[in-house]
């Protein structure tokens, strides 16, 4: 049977490194309910301005763990299920100089904040209104190698992945790199576009509740399924998706592509040719995250309605 679990909101630390001590270790199955402090906390504070906020890169990031899953071991996989995402009552944006897809365009430091509290969307402006829907911009497992690595880019597992469609309902896979997994998450958003262009999110302190469950099995590169489509929400039918994470953005489209294709030859008996014409036809390339110091996160996905008449293990 699994249990629950509940982590202290102030266990947190800043950067991955294999030689923290874990502050929870759990069983396959087990739900660990998460309560995450926003990128910035007490950085920026509500109605402040550029001029008014001191940043701090070396503690932005406050992730939640690390959680030590029993019996992971290399070349598993850890599967998360999104199983609950409460956004805080207020959330911050800004524009840093020097980061974004167009540092050269904007040379000037700009914080906005906004209201959540109580609602479903955000009144960006007089006429704009984007619905709000939270996510973990941060969910990774320790890709070992024994040294000590920022939080900012994404890695091999996962990490800063900055995924806006890990919603709710959405299921993620990642590669075991280290005995136990070593998860830990944090960088809460309140809603994102696919790009994060501007190099920041509508960052926001969440409530969120995840299943941890370990697979014997390996895969290549991270992976995730969206969210089931709910009435009169306008979604799309889910989504299986493969990431690819790299340096050059060009390379991270091949290494999602490859991880597809060999997905619909393992999954669904696919020859590799008939696979990667199914990418052309039926597959959305997506680029995730631009701005993640200089690595970036494509994702090829993958309509699981065209699947009808088979079996999909998701």
């Amino acid at each position: 049977m699994s249990r629950e679990h509940v982590i202290d909101p102030l266990l947190i630390h800043h950067d991955w490194d294999e030689r923290l001590s874990p502050i929870l270790e759990v069983e396959s199955g087990d739900v660990v309910h998460f309560d995450l402090l926003e990128a910035g906390n007490r950085q920026v504070k509500q109605g402040d301005r550029f001029e008014d906020v001191t940043f701090d890169f070396d503690t932005m990031y406050n992730l939640s763990g690390p959680v030590t899953v029993v019996g992971a071991e290399p070349g598993d996989t850890l599967c998360i299920d999104v199983l609950h995402l409460e956004h805080g009552s207020w959330g911050w944006s800004a524009i840093l100089p020097g980061f974004g897809l167009l540092p050269e365009d904007f040379l000037s430091g700009y914080v906005r904040s906004f209201d959540l509290s109580g609602k479903d969307a955000v009144e960006f402006d007089a006429g704009i209104t984007i619905p709000l829907h939270p996510f973990m911009g941060t969910m990774g497992v320790n890709p070992g190698g024994g040294v000590r690595l920022s939080p900012f880019p994404p890695h091999v597992g996962g990490g800063n992945i900055d995924n806006r469609h890990l919603t709710e309902g959405a299921r993620l896979y990642l590669p075991v790199f280290l005995q136990g997994a070593i998860f830990s998450c944090g960088d809460p958003h309140a809603v994102q576009g696919d790009g994060e262009v501007c190099v920041t999110a509508l960052e926001a302190p969440l409530k969120g509740s995840l299943r941890l469950t370990l697979l014997k099995r390996s895969i290549a590169t991270p992976a995730f399924v969206t969210a089931p489509r709910r009435p009169g929400d306008g979604a799309p039918s889910p989504e299986y998706c493969t990431m690819g994470i790299a340096s050059d953005l060009m390379e991270g489209c091949r290494t999602a592509t490859r991880a597809m294709i060999a997905w619909l030859g393992e999954e669904h008996s696919i020859a590799a040719e008939d696979a990667f014409i199914l990418c052309s036809l039926a597959g959305k390339l997506k680029i995730l995250e631009v701005v993640d110091a200089g690595m970036w996160n494509v994702a090829m996905c993958m309509p699981l309605a065209i699947f009808h008449e088979r079996a999909t293990a998701v």
